[in-house]
């Protein structure tokens, strides 16, 4: 007779294909921790089914080589063909079945795992989620909030449901939260847009660990629910505290568990003596998963932090204590293969020790474990960690390694921690736009008055349109050399005034090369923000800028800098409507570069769309001509713009054909690139969108408004507003 015990682990092993008995690399889910895990159990509680099970047919077991689990092999378990047809023929008394993936659970959800009891909490959390109420899942580490969550959406993916969660973590944004949860689409920099992307839809996020999110990114974030909460999308948040974000929804405080669901989770041969160790661990579910019978319980009336201090840690081998001991500053989960020394893992894995992410991917150490250990430790201890853990990252070779290596250098506060970032801007200031903001901002809390890192910050803020951020950096200070930020700031409001302002400034610059980088910048920015509506005014401000700007000496350097004032002068042309100014501006080019220049066929493509009128007689072919041009550019922003081009001469004549090359721009690659130009281009891309689709109009206005302010287009985002506000 197969008891519930052996039955919870025939369909556990049933989910898992028999092509797995002659792997060589398996998952961690038919290890003996990945079982213990997957029913809810300690460890201990396999040993006597397992060996019932095996004596039968049902089972066997083997060494194998458990993927991220270092070179050692750990013992794995596989179900027999017997095992299987036990299953088949036990249908009525098999737990339900509940596939561990579904196509409606996206991102980082973690394994599925048999819950005990927490029957009137489900109950709380489903009839929120029916009237879209927030819910907030509260309650202490290790207490079982996320397999709580885990076990509701996945009655819900059940039933058509799209769940979307995310681990969060101190260095993830918004726009890493949704590219986490596997939301497809372009980053938003006015988060509340995201929301509009829900409406409609049948889904659920959840926010996983919420506590972890930097203040950096908390006002963000803060949007973000507002605008879920506006929009009536449900979602959750799980974490420590109670009040979080302002948010108004159904708390869920999550206490220790009932005794009779308690003791499901230990060894049935321990008898009645689970329920004194449930009583004396205080229904923690961590803390009974810890429980090992060789070791002695606590006194009833001490916490689970003791308990876990001086009981399971007290007698743990110095082994432990050192594979422990690069986890305690690890910041966040990472590839087990990528820890300093891998074959700790199974050991630490063995003590219930490490808490493990989306198909056992990644991994850390259980939050209550990781807090108890490093509260034990001096400072002096703490920077040594810190110190090792330097050393390690930095012989790595990849992004995530980099943010690493800089969390540790600036948690034990190096002073020169500002060049390493500055190296590092490239590979990161996109890519990890989130942690890098963290990483800047925690630099800045060591060294607040370092004025390369509060001009990185202060830049990095501005790519990112929080403007409110950059003026906090810069906002006691008054050096020369954040001139170009406070120029930023300045066009990011729309300040009428600022050439005059910036003529002001640049008196200040002493070094030629910033100066100049300056006067390109502030002009590149605000020959794009001419529009239809810029006056006499406006173009003359901006040719005695020109003017003035002073040629560099060398003469490599000069060329190009001529080369950029011409092209400058031609889009000045374009605005103008002097389409025979801008064709003697491009003859001039013409005459030092070749007709194959990149640079060439799009400026001269260019004039040719803004001369052309869309409803005379060649106009059709002036198009054609430029999509022809546009599919062998092989410049990417060129391409972007020409695209755009044509898809406002084709908005209202062929709109399916503009919409269709709107949809061929690769945007997503163009936000990668971290230079201006590419920027305003994707604040072009949103404005072109909301000329589309009326569902998304207002969305992708708002979008299109926030990106030309965060590049400094000032009037191109009041003439946008303008339109939003008339429809």
């Amino acid at each position: 007779m197969l008891t519930p015990a052996m039955l919870r682990i025939l369909r556990w092993l049933d989910e898992h294909s028999a092509a797995l008995e002659s792997a060589w690399d398996v998952p961690r889910s038919i290890s003996l921790e990945g079982i213990a895990d997957g029913i809810g159990v300690v460890r201990s509680a396999l040993f006597q089914p397992m060996s019932t099970l095996e004596e039968d047919g049902l089972i066997q077991t083997r060494q194998a080589h458990v993927i991220g689990s270092g070179r050692r092999k750990r013992k794995v378990v596989h179900i027999t063909q017997d095992g299987r047809k036990q299953i088949q023929q036990n249908t009525e008394e098999v737990p339900d079945r509940r596939s561990r993936t579904s196509l409606k659970l996206k991102g980082q959800v973690p394994e599925y795992t048999i819950l005990h009891g927490r029957q009137s909490e489900i109950e709380s959390i489903q009839e929120a989620l029916e009237r879209n109420a927030p819910v907030h899942l509260r309650g202490m580490p290790g207490i079982g909030k996320s397999t709580l969550a885990r076990s509701v959406v996945q009655e819900l993916a059940g039933q058509g449901i799209q769940v979307h969660w995310v681990q969060l973590d101190a260095y993830c944004d918004v726009h890493e939260a949704m590219q986490r949860m596997e939301v497809e689409t372009p980053q938003i920099l006015d988060v509340e847009g995201y929301a509009s992307l829900f409406e409609q839809e049948n889904m659920l996020l959840v926010f996983d660990d919420v506590h972890a999110i930097s203040s950096r990114h908390q006002s963000s974030f803060s949007n973000l629910f507002q605008g879920l909460q506006n929009h009536n999308i449900p979602f959750m948040l799980l974490g420590r505290d109670r009040d979080t974000f302002s948010i108004e929804g159904e708390y869920v405080d999550l206490g220790p568990l009932e005794q009779a669901d308690a003791i499901e989770l230990l060894n049935p041969e321990l008898g009645d003596e689970r329920a004194s160790i449930v009583d004396t661990l205080g229904g923690h579910p961590l803390a009974i998963l810890l429980y090992d019978a060789s070791t002695p319980l606590p006194e009833t009336n001490q916490g689970v932090r003791t308990y876990v201090e001086q009981v399971v840690l007290g007698d743990a081998s110095s082994e432990v204590h050192e594979a422990m001991s690069p986890f305690l500053v690890l910041p966040f989960p990472v590839p087990a293969e990528k820890m300093p020394d891998p074959n700790h893992v199974p050991l630490l894995d063995e003590h219930t020790l490490l808490r493990w992410g989306v198909r056992d991917s990644t991994m850390e150490m259980q939050h209550l474990i990781r807090n108890v250990c490093k509260s034990s430790l001096e400072d002096s201890e703490i920077d040594a960690l810190h110190l090792s853990a330097i050393v390690h990252w930095e012989k790595e070779d990849d992004a995530i390694a980099s943010i690493l290596e800089l969390h540790h250098r600036i948690q034990r506060g190096e002073t020169e921690v500002s060049s390493h970032l500055s190296v590092r801007a490239n590979e990161l200031m996109d890519a990890y736009s989130g942690a890098f903001a963290t990483l800047l901002d925690d630099a800045l809390a060591n060294e607040s008055e370092n004025l390369e890192l509060i001009e990185l910050a202060s830049q990095h803020a501005l790519n990112r349109a929080e403007v409110e951020v950059a003026r906090d950096y810069i906002q006691n200070f008054d050096d020369p050399q954040l001139a170009n930020i406070r120029l930023q700031i300045m066009q990011f409001e729309g300040k009428k005034d600022i050439m005059e302002e910036l003529e002001s400034m640049l008196d200040g610059v002493e070094k030629p090369e910033q100066k100049l980088r300056i006067q390109l910048s502030v002009l590149s920015r605000s020959i794009d923000d001419m529009s239809s509506n810029s006056n006499e005014e406006d173009f003359n401000r901006i040719n005695r800028l020109i003017d003035q700007v002073n040629l560099p000496d060398k003469e490599n350097e000069r060329q190009v800098i001529l080369t950029t004032i011409v092209v400058m002068r031609h889009s000045l042309a374009i605005e103008r409507g002097d389409i025979d100014a801008a064709n003697f501006l491009l003859d001039q080019l013409k005459g030092i570069a070749l007709a194959s220049d990149p640079l060439i066929q799009y400026l001269t493509t260019k004039t040719e769309l803004k001369s052309v009128d869309a409803r005379s007689a060649n106009a059709a072919l002036t198009l054609r001509n430029a999509e022809l041009t546009a599919s062998q550019l092989q410049q990417p922003l060129y391409k972007a713009s020409l695209l755009l081009l044509i898809c406002e001469q084709l908005v209202e004549t062929q709109l399916p054909r503009a919409q269709l090359l709107h949809e061929q721009i690769d945007i997503q690659f163009i936000e990668t690139m971290d230079v201006p130009s590419a920027r305003r281009v994707v604040a072009k891309w949103w404005e072109v969108k909301s000329m589309f689709d009326e569902k998304n109009r207002i969305f992708a206005l708002r979008e299109a408004i926030l990106r030309y302010r965060s590049v400094g287009c000032p009037n191109r985002a009041r003439s946008l507003s303008k339109r939003m506000h008339n429809i």
